[in-house]
């Protein structure tokens, strides 16, 4: 292994790791980051930490403010609801691509990726819910034929996880996510843009309305941890 593919691992796996930290508020919302102590965990240097803070403050996850340093965002009930709000939006046209452009073959490895979810569906934490719902949707994007769709999906989708993970603790959450991936599933299949977006919008919908209980509950489970 050459001493450039080394460097490139380090950053890359720094880089993965401080993404989970912020992904799942264990950099916990508008905490300053000491980036001399999370170079001394990752044993390594400052400069992988520091690119891969700036990296995350391009997606969102962090904000770098001049003379202070790196924080992790708050967790805002306003960010969050925009979040969702685009989501929507791009989540509809996600579904219409997908019906004018996906391949039988695509449509069938979605239908066959949601089934075997199905089946395993009660023992399914609430975080391996949402990441086989990510997963489901991540799928629709992709064959969407749009890389611009994918891309902003999956990064959405990192900045709102755990208030999703949050929200799927719920069993009437759970219930809404699986008859509402079959319907998509059914509109998807008869190539009906107009019915799978209006679906996909409602879908979305029922989470966007609850977006300010979920955010607070999101932050007792930050600083309280599980109430288990």
């Amino acid at each position: 292994m050459t001493g450039r593919t080394r460097t490139a691992d380090t950053r890359s796996r720094v880089y993965e790791v401080l993404r989970a930290k912020a992904t799942d508020y264990e950099l916990r919302p508008g905490e300053h980051v000491n980036e001399v102590a999370l170079a001394a965990e990752l044993n390594v240097s400052r400069t992988p930490v520091r690119e891969a803070l700036n990296r995350l403050v391009s997606e969102g996850l962090m904000t770098l403010v001049p003379n202070k340093g790196f924080f992790r965002q708050p967790l805002d009930i306003n960010i969050i609801r925009s979040l969702f709000e685009v989501r929507g939006a791009i989540e509809t046209l996600s579904v219409r691509l997908f019906c004018e452009r996906a391949s039988a073959e695509d449509l069938e490895r979605l239908r066959a990726q949601w089934a075997a979810v199905k089946e395993i569906s009660e023992t399914l934490t609430p975080a391996g819910i949402v990441e086989h719902d990510e997963a489901f949707h991540c799928a629709i994007a992709a064959a969407s034929g749009n890389p611009e769709v994918d891309r902003l999906i999956n990064d959405i989708n990192s900045r709102i996880r755990f208030v999703r993970q949050v929200a799927m603790e719920q069993p009437r959450r759970r219930g809404i996510t699986f008859v509402g991936h079959d319907a998509i599933l059914e509109a998807l299949a008869t190539r009906d843009g107009d019915r799978a977006a209006k679906i996909m919008e409602q879908h979305i919908g029922i989470t966007l309305d609850d977006v300010t209980r979920i955010v607070e509950a999101s932050v007792v489970r930050i600083y309280l941890g599980s109430s288990d």
